[in-house]
């Protein structure tokens, strides 16, 4: 049922036909994210992705939301470091007729300059948003320390959306929002003919290539604190963790499920029901093609933040030192919950199809994911821990009152 065209001009459809499902989802990825930014221009990418909203010369913003909702659909986008997704849902009888309207607004957004400089204040006051919530801003911190400028906050600084223009935004458009730099992706009860056919008709004749993306740069800093006047204390503990494509990343998931994944997982446990320090405590894997991260939060009051900084410290040491039969066990089945539940979730099978094919540049079923799970062993799953949770390589990011006083 997966199906994948390549057009004469190098964008890539794939499609998955669900004719039990109701719904369908589409999922258009550019190939460019914060992570490629200049620093002169951090935010570009996100500022790009609001302005696509603001319609085409034919079809203004107001039409084009419209135009959606009478189909039933709604819309939505999201930057990340190394893409830009454009998101449409809605019934599986009038998805086609809402991808006809709003691929012809991505390959043809217009923005007026009263337009752009109105959205710029928008998106000024969605980093006071952020700013308003030391949780957010802390881990935007602790990945930039983690990361370097591969990881900066996607939304820019103040200052750097202020010295973005309407001509630097397109120019960047022009560059890397390029047929040959965009998958498109859709799952539900549509033919595949008919997502090419549309598809095609916006995209199938622009010629351009995309330009060359600058290499990532990644950096790390140890330790970071930012003095913030708010009741608990933000802390981040990172790692470096395996690439998305290490073919024993399923050990590194079994192994972090015990430390952090859930409510019976050893950090909750001992934080949060032995000892009463945290409400919230858990970690959690970003991968990317070239480097994955493993970052552990949690929330707690000022006072107590170096005992938690030494327990979750302590538990590390534990798991390095033993994984039981039994924990991996669970860890196993939860894990294998989580991907047959997502199986059943449109957003999430097409964002598998379109990661598999950027990834391995095939489809990888869900059973072959199910069995690389359950053929994980007690001593690989160890093997992978002791390769990445080592203290003397731990990014420490806090955000609050207190200054941890690091050994």
């Amino acid at each position: 049922m997966i199906r994948k065209t390549v057009l004469p001009n190098g964008l890539k459809i794939l499609t998955e036909k669900t004719p039990y499902l109701r719904g369908a989802v589409a999922h258009l990825r550019f190939g460019v994210g914060s992570g490629h930014e200049s620093h002169k221009f951090e935010g570009i990418a996100h500022v790009l992705e609001h302005m696509v909203f603001k319609g085409t010369e034919a079809l203004d913003q107001v039409a084009f939301g419209n135009e959606i909702a009478r189909l039933g659909c709604s819309t939505n986008a999201s930057t990340g470091f190394e893409s830009t997704t454009y998101e449409l849902d809605g019934p599986a009888e009038t998805v086609l007729q809402g991808l006809d309207v709003f691929a012809s607004v991505i390959a043809g957004f217009h923005v007026p300059a009263e337009e752009f400089d109105k959205e710029k204040d928008v998106i000024q006051e969605e980093w006071k948003m952020i700013q308003d919530d030391p949780s957010a801003w802390g881990e935007d911190l602790a990945y930039h320390a983690l990361l370097g400028e591969f990881a900066h906050p996607t939304i820019g600084t103040p200052e750097s959306i202020d010295l973005l223009t309407r001509r630097h935004v397109v120019e960047f458009a022009q560059q890397h929002y390029t047929p040959d730099n965009l998958i498109v992706g859709v799952v539900g009860n549509v033919e595949h003919e008919q997502v090419v056919e549309v598809i095609a008709k916006h995209f199938g004749t622009i010629a351009r290539r995309r330009a060359a993306l600058p290499d990532l740069s990644l950096s790390q800093i140890d330790r970071l604190h930012r003095a913030e006047d708010c009741e608990q204390e933000q802390v981040f503990l990172g790692f470096r963790a395996p690439e998305v494509t290490r073919r024993d990343l399923p050990a590194f998931d079994v192994a972090m499920t015990i430390l952090g994944g859930d409510s019976w997982s050893r950090l909750f446990q001992r934080l949060r029901n032995e000892l009463g320090l945290v409400y919230q405590v858990d970690g959690s894997y970003s991968g990317w093609p070239h480097v994955g991260t493993y970052m552990i939060y949690a929330g707690c009051q000022p006072s107590e933040t170096d005992r938690v900084i030494a327990e979750i410290s302590s538990e590390i040491c534990k798991l390095k030192a033993e994984i039981t039969p039994d924990e991996l066990f669970r860890s196993k089945a939860m894990l294998k919950s989580s991907l047959l539940m997502s199986s059943d979730q449109l957003g999430n099978k097409v964002h598998k199809l379109i990661d598999d094919e950027l990834l391995f540049a095939t489809y990888r079923p869900y059973e072959q994911d199910l069995a690389e799970l359950e053929a994980v062993s007690v001593e690989e799953a160890l093997r992978l821990a002791h390769e990445v949770l080592d203290l003397e390589k731990m990014t420490a990011v806090t955000v609050g009152p207190y200054q941890p006083k690091f050994s």
